[in-house]
């Protein structure tokens, strides 16, 4: 198919970088008044710092945050907070993606991009602050037997694996400090495969998981200094199965069979599998960890999280829910005592301790104060659709920002809303619809929102929307990454039930979307576009070739940014260009120095302020 508008894909060609500038010029000169308007309330947010991700140790807990300057690390011993190293020390425009400590806390790994996920990875003795070794590349799962010798993965997004087998594809090295390594685990895997590497607290197994896509993977195990013991120790077959602990000589498993909400089990090492929590009957269990004598599981309730204590037998202890509906990650257990983070719309962390059977709050941070309301809506087939609703206790208008997801198993929790509570503040009302495709109910909810079955989650959103706009609001939808391909989808199909669109760093090509970056890898979700029938829904859910002349679209705008490693940024370039041809009212904005996992906390406060105004205009809501 010939595509007049495949020159925007080349992003080394000067043209694209005059047709960006253009672009981003016609932005500012509509939006620059409002958006300077709204950056000092939008900068506030992000001073407030936010904890990206928490590790514990032995020695102590090890925090990254995002701060007001840049991305700090710090180490928590006995609640007292101790700064170790800062972004801005890295150079300017830079984040800090990960940390790894080691489980004596004496050594720590962390990468650093300018928003790319090819990053540079630093290992350094904490004490010393010295640098122990360097790896550049898509590094993750650092796991070290001693201080000269670790385990990592290494994901090739490109060219071949040293076995010869054709990018994207995992791979495990060992590795001594210095340069020497050898692959060991992960040869053969064939292409799309990825590979995760953790250690047990309890003994000294390492796990190893084998996915396909988010829809299929196989746990593997053996002793930590000795990878020629790795074996096989569950496949679930067409389901995914994931490590907890290896304890009592048993490896300690959740598995998604069944209904697809997980239980866990045990498995010994001639292979004997014992159930040991049985599979929920409507909700999904998101991980587990064993801390002393109790199994604690996360399980998703309406889209957010309770925890429950089961004794090593399975029997139901406690139950532990929070004020507000809220979402627990980093769930860990270090033997000793165990740790996790809680995050809700105003509440960008709460970081809890488990110690001597006791919960403590080591530390928090909440800003202001909002409603939220639940909401159960009807879809097209009657499935009932859940909503969170954020807004302004004491003011409230009919302008609605609409959000959604819906794909990878990826569920759509409450989370920090940094920049969006401007919009609340002043009266804004934001929802968040979990349609299916997501894992909010467990892998049925996926399946029924993978591949061909997306229309499923197209429907959902559209149902919110009928309903919002029954309920008398104005709604402008949102949406990022997969959201950004679901607002897209919304503006090709029903362009009379919205404001406006806010489409970000969004997949809008669905037909060749795979022969960029690692789009090989999500064949699996939406389909393959050289397979003649997959290519025959995709093209009739692909927004850039559902654009036609003679359909009064909204306004829109969409948003990317040129270090974007992951959706390849000429999906918006090509959607922008084509738009234009086609004389529709729209804007691009390119952020030159902003990457698909972020940016420097001063570059997101700028695209917030912008994605605002923009909002603020279509909805006509005054700021305050």
């Amino acid at each position: 198919m010939n595509d007049p508008y495949n020159w925007l894909e080349d992003l080394r060609d000067p043209r694209v970088l005059e047709f960006i500038n253009r672009k981003n010029a016609i932005f500012r000169s509509r939006f620059c008044e409002l958006s300077s308007k709204l950056s000092g309330r939008v900068l506030k947010y992000y001073e407030v710092p936010v904890l990206v991700n928490v590790q514990g140790s032995y020695s102590g807990i090890f925090a990254l945050f995002r701060e007001r300057k840049g991305y700090t690390v710090y180490l928590y011993r006995n609640f007292e907070k101790t700064r170790l190293l800062d972004s801005k020390s890295l150079g300017n425009d830079v984040i800090i993606q990960w940390i790894k400590p080691s489980t004596d806390g004496r050594l720590l790994a962390y990468a650093y991009s300018r928003g790319t996920d090819v990053a540079t990875v630093r290992l350094i003795d904490v004490e010393a602050g010295e640098e122990v070794d360097r790896l550049e590349g898509s590094i993750n799962d650092i796991t070290w037997i001693n201080k000269y010798e670790y385990y990592y993965t290494r994901f090739y997004r490109e060219g071949r694996t040293p076995d010869g087998i054709e990018a994207p594809a995992e791979r495990v090295f060992l590795r001594e400090a210095g340069g020497k390594e050898e692959l060991v685990f992960g040869e053969g895997l064939p292409t799309r495969y990825m590979v995760s590497l953790e250690r047990s607290i309890y003994s000294d197994r390492v796990f190893i998981t084998v996915h396909y896509g988010w829809i299929r993977s196989s746990v593997y195990a053996g002793r930590l200094r000795d990878p020629s013991t790795w074996r096989l120790v569950h496949d679930p077959g067409e389901t995914t199965v994931y490590p907890v602990e290896h304890v009592g000589g048993k490896y300690v498993l959740i598995v998604y069979d069944g209904n697809g909400l997980g239980r866990i089990i045990s498995v010994g090492e001639n292979g004997e599998v014992e159930e040991v929590v049985r599979e929920d009957s409507k909700y999904p269990l998101e991980d587990a960890v064993i801390y002393r004598d109790y199994i604690i599981a996360n399980y998703l309730v309406e889209a957010s999280s309770a925890l429950r204590f089961y004794d090593l037998n399975g029997k139901l202890v406690k139950e532990m829910r929070f004020d507000k509906p809220g979402n627990v990650t980093y769930l860990q257990s270090l033997g000793e005592y165990c740790l996790f983070r809680y995050v809700s719309f105003n509440i960008p962390y709460r970081l809890y301790e488990i110690r001597g059977g006791e919960l403590r709050v080591v530390d928090e941070k909440v800003v202001g104060d909002v409603c939220v309301e639940e909401l159960l809506i009807e879809s097209f087939d009657k499935t009932p659709i859940h909503v969170f609703h954020v807004y302004n206790c004491c003011k409230r208008t009919n302008k609605a920002l609409l959000t959604g997801y819906g794909g990878f198993g990826i569920s759509h929790t409450p989370r920090f809303l940094d920049y969006m509570l401007a919009f609340v503040e002043d009266g804004g009302e934001y929802f968040v619809a979990n349609i299916r495709g997501g894992g909010e109910y467990g892998r049925a909810w996926h399946e029924a929102g993978r591949r061909e079955k997306r229309e499923n989650a197209y429907g959902d959103f559209i149902y919110v929307i009928k309903w919002l706009r029954e309920q008398g609001y104005e709604v402008v939808i949102h949406g990022r990454s997969n959201g950004g391909l679901l607002c897209g989808v919304m503006y090709t199909r029903i362009p009379e039930l919205i404001k406006g669109a806010i489409i970000g760093y969004p997949l809008l090509d669905m037909l060749t979307y795979h022969k960029f970056y690692i789009g090989k890898l999500w064949t699996p979700e939406y389909g393959d576009p050289d397979d003649p029938k997959d290519r025959e829904y995709l093209l009739k859910v692909s927004p850039y070739h559902n654009l036609k002349l003679g359909v009064r679209y909204p306004p829109c705008l969409i948003y990317t940014g040129l270090n974007d490693d992951r959706v390849h940024p000429g999906h918006a370039l090509k959607f922008s260009a084509k738009l234009e041809d086609m004389g529709v009212e729209h804007y691009l904005r390119v952020e030159t120095a902003s990457g698909h996992i972020g940016s420097d906390p001063e570059i997101l406060a700028r695209e917030g302020a912008d994605i605002l105004a923009f909002a603020y205009s279509i909805l006509e809501l005054n700021p305050g």
